[in-house]
């Protein structure tokens, strides 16, 4: 007979994930970095049929030359995003407000201040893209 591990609910409360820790990860390659810091965090905090994360970033513009890799679902947790496509096509997002970034959209990512989000991709895509 084997024991199986009790499912829960996870929890996405805001105020919650604005407070966790996250761990550092390996910084984007340089010649991605447009302009700021090139310098990240972020924690897994589900794995199942999708991925769900918590990403920060200090403060840099990020270059998307090469095509997203998936759909993304953002919900922006502190700070602002402003994602300009390479058509021109300019969106800012702040606290509170959500997005999706559809898989080969290619511009740039600025977070002009300190920046933290929570993610939602699909799992398989995610596997892919951290390879």
């Amino acid at each position: 007979m084997s024991a199986k591990a009790e499912i829960s609910v996870l929890g996405l409360d805001a105020d919650q994930l604005r407070a966790m820790e996250l761990e550092s990860i390996p910084p984007w390659p340089d010649e991605l970095v447009l302009s700021g810091t090139n310098e990240h965090w972020q924690k897994v905090l589900h794995e199942g049929e999708f991925v769900v994360v918590l990403y920060e970033s200090e403060a840099a513009v990020i270059d998307v030359s090469y095509p997203f890799p998936y759909d993304e679902y953002v919900l922006v947790l502190e700070g602002e995003v402003i994602l300009t496509s390479t058509s021109g096509e300019r969106q800012r997002y702040g606290v509170g407000e959500s997005f999706v970034v559809p898989k080969g959209w290619t511009g740039t990512w600025d977070m002009p201040v300190k920046y933290r989000e929570k993610i939602v991709v699909e799992r398989k895509a995610w596997d892919e893209s951290e390879g």
